[in-house]
């Protein structure tokens, strides 16, 4: 999932995206301020991608998201370009999502406040963007004195097969929050989740025995039958993903030029060297990890397959108060279903490597990250342990998913640390 609003950065652009020259090219006069990538993924027979416009002046920063996935909506919001019923690219403002029309009335104070009111619920705060996923969810948390309740929104089509499938699982002892409403207009009202953020414990936690309490976790998710299938496996992907950073990498394309950066070469001790070498290097390996596996390693037999959580990572997870390491609740469950384990696994461990990266500033966090990353690695990639390949793969493929935003962004030196994280702890796995 992508936070609502990434942290500024300021290093050099690249040329201009696809994407980014469509909404260029759109907009024209009208965008008035610069353009940084917020979040990309593949969708459809394109992708979906989002933009900050920062104001030059007193102006206000405005979200754009462009959408190439040639889909058809029921209404359309923004800019449509080509033929309306096979378009070249929408262009919408945020929060004016054409696949979740609850999201604009829940993003703005009075209509929010009344929005919630016909469910029920008094608020006496501004609703809190928690997590924005164009055209797929948000989440909101939705305050009234010391009470939270938090407000998801859904495409229509998918509210009542949410709340069932969250019922089921709580019915077969997985530990989701309660339900408290709902609505066909794409709208799930839900409890504070049991507990509190693993990742706010990560110094108390025992990486072992978390581990244990999430594997019992996930035979419990594994025993439920869902009658739905979970969200489509990011090795299925790779190719988007291979090919995309293929631009950024062939031949030192958006890399060259940059400066160089002599105390981030002194932290990886070795000479100066420009810093976009290395990230050229790195995705090159990674991407030739990626796509040298067999084929054969990363078939998945019908026996293998169970209910799985399909998006699982620290950021779903909550503890016991009194116990670190033991899940109490977990989060976010929309894209479970059928699938098979290893999808989990790789997600956890991928996401894992970014919050590394990501955390770098403190040390006790990402150390934190890096304990539980270790403790992953030694049980899911663990030698002679059956469909371990399935597993390294989809993770590389998620470090690879996770370092494409801040390449974009031009973040290059945390991109760069991602794949080297990466590369370390799957190149015995898939290149011996």
């Amino acid at each position: 999932m992508h936070d609502a609003t990434p942290a500024e950065t300021t290093a050099p652009r690249g040329p201009h995206s696809p994407e980014e020259q469509l909404l260029r090219d759109a907009l024209g006069d009208d965008l008035g301020g610069e353009l940084r990538v917020l979040s990309r993924e593949p969708y459809g027979a394109g992708a979906l991608t989002g933009f900050e416009e920062a104001p030059t002046g007193a102006g206000q920063t405005r979200y754009w998201y462009v959408d190439t996935s040639g889909k058809r909506v029921d209404a359309e919001t923004g800019f449509v370009l080509g033929d309306p019923e096979h378009p070249q690219a929408r262009i919408w403002l945020h929060p004016a999502d054409p696949r979740l029309p609850a999201l604009a009335p829940a993003s703005f104070p009075d209509a929010a406040a009344t929005l919630m009111g016909r469910l029920g619920i008094s608020i006496d705060r501004k609703p809190e963007l928690l997590v924005y996923r164009p055209g797929k969810r948000a989440m909101f948390r939705m305050r009234s004195g010391e009470r939270d309740t938090y407000l998801k929104i859904v495409r229509p089509e998918a509210s009542s097969s949410i709340v069932e499938l969250q019922e089921s699982l709580r019915a077969g002892g997985v530990p989701v929050p309660l339900i408290t409403g709902w609505s066909e207009l794409g709208i799930v009202l839900t409890e504070t989740a049991e507990g509190v953020p693993l990742t706010s414990r990560l110094a108390e936690l025992d990486p072992e025995r978390l581990l244990d309490s999430i594997e019992s976790l996930r035979d419990r998710i594994g025993s439920v039958v869902t009658g739905r299938d979970a969200r489509a496996s990011l090795g299925s992907r790779s190719e988007w993903y291979t090919e995309r950073l293929a631009r950024w990498s062939s031949e030192g394309e958006a890399l060259s030029g940059l400066p160089r950066d002599p105390s981030a070469d002194a932290r990886r001790g070795r000479p100066e060297q420009p810093i976009e070498a290395s990230l050229h290097d790195h995705l090159a390996t990674l991407t030739r990890m990626i796509t040298s596996v067999d084929p054969s390693a990363l078939i998945v037999e019908d026996d293998v397959q169970r209910t799985v959580h399909g998006d699982l990572h620290v950021g779903q997870l909550f503890v016991a108060e009194q116990n670190a390491s033991a899940i109490s609740g977990v989060i976010d469950i929309d894209t479970c279903g059928l699938g098979d384990p290893a999808d989990d696994e790789a997600a956890f461990m991928g996401h894992l490597v970014a919050s590394i990266v990501l955390a770098r500033a403190d040390e006790a966090r990402a150390a934190g990250f890096r304990r539980l990353l270790d403790a992953a690695i030694g049980r899911w990639l663990a030698v002679d342990r059956p469909g371990r390949v399935r597993v390294a793969h989809r993770t590389a493929v998620h470090v690879l998913a996770h370092a494409l935003a801040p390449i974009e962004r031009g973040e290059h030196e945390m991109a760069e640390q991602e794949l080297a994280i990466g590369i370390e702890i799957l190149g015995s796995l898939l290149e011996g």
